[in-house]
């Protein structure tokens, strides 16, 4: 119980500095006129610069902190339940490994990773994407007639290769078709996994990058939406700029989806967030998680134990 404090502490401090440091993340530059001139315009550079590397240490500080923390938080809160890690081929890789660190101290299943390479999310590919997820679909998996796009039906083929029914917890698909689908995708270039490490996931966490606008977001966001919808309890976790009104984070906010998303990924309690807002989602509970005003806190609430 003595710890307590500290980490409640440790939070709030993370928080007020997760928020200061999105607004400089995503704010946009402020041209600066008036009569200083060229000085006017150095002292102000010199004094947001000065401002930044601040905000930098305190935030790595903070993170020192909170990465002795984050593990405790977490401990066993996962135990025989098995998640996945889905990356983006722009997902930092410190990220993705901070994300399944935290999960092994949670105890949870390792059920794989599986990236998603940049050519996953290529309007120009997404034709063959389509053809290629339609002669390979899992049997008895149905798609979509009426969204007929490479993003949401490649989210219902993996979906039912990948999880498992929430109800009763058994394999959506048997091995031998996600074992087609999955190398059908890898060697077609759309997907990366190592042989032998995949296996059916009750949970999913899904880590981006900064992410573009456009068709990246468009067909990222049908994606989620139906891999969500084929088994539930999926939780986004990406950079704060992913929150911006054309992003992945900020589409799948507004949109008040069933999804649970983490912003500022880049920072320790978001990562422990990302792992505790899994535990939600197989509660029943979702939420919007990080330092963004987008957000409804830095994260889930902590256990009684704590």
């Amino acid at each position: 119980m003595g710890a307590k404090p500290l980490l409640v502490a440790g939070l709030g401090f993370g928080t007020a500095l997760g928020v200061a440091l999105g607004a400089l993340a995503i704010a946009p530059n402020m041209p600066s006129g008036g009569a200083g001139g060229d000085d006017s315009l150095r002292e102000e550079f010199q004094k947001k610069a000065q401002s930044e590397d601040i905000l930098k240490a305190q935030a790595d500080s903070s993170d020192s902190v909170m990465n002795k923390l984050a593990p405790l938080v977490v401990d066993g809160s996962l135990a025989q339940r098995p998640v996945m890690v889905i990356a983006t081929g722009e997902a930092d890789e410190g990220d993705v490994r901070a994300v399944r660190d935290l999960l092994k101290s949670a105890d949870a299943e390792d059920a794989g990773q599986i990236t998603l390479t940049d050519e996953f999310f290529r309007q120009e590919g997404a034709d063959k994407l389509l053809s290629l997820v339609t002669n390979a679909l899992p049997a008895g998996t149905k798609l979509d007639t009426k969204k007929v796009d490479a993003g949401t039906h490649s989210g219902q083929a993996l979906g039912a290769a990948l999880l498992m029914d929430p109800k009763t917890t058994e394999p959506l698909s048997s091995t031998k078709d996600r074992a087609n689908l999955l190398q059908a995708l890898r060697d077609a270039g759309y997907i990366d996994y190592e042989d032998g490490t995949i296996l059916p996931a009750q949970a999913v966490v899904y880590v981006g990058g900064k992410g573009v606008s456009g068709y990246y977001t468009e067909a990222s966001v049908n994606f989620l939406k139906a891999f969500d919808a084929a088994g539930g309890n999926t939780v986004v976790a990406a950079r704060v700029e992913q929150t911006a009104d054309d992003r992945i984070i900020g589409r799948l906010r507004e949109e008040k989806s069933g999804i649970s998303t983490v912003d500022s990924s880049n920072r320790t309690v978001s990562r422990m967030a990302a792992v505790m807002a899994v535990k939600e989602q197989l509660d029943g509970g979702k939420g919007a998680y990080g330092s963004a005003a987008s957000a409804d806190a830095a994260a889930p609430a902590l256990p009684e134990d704590i």
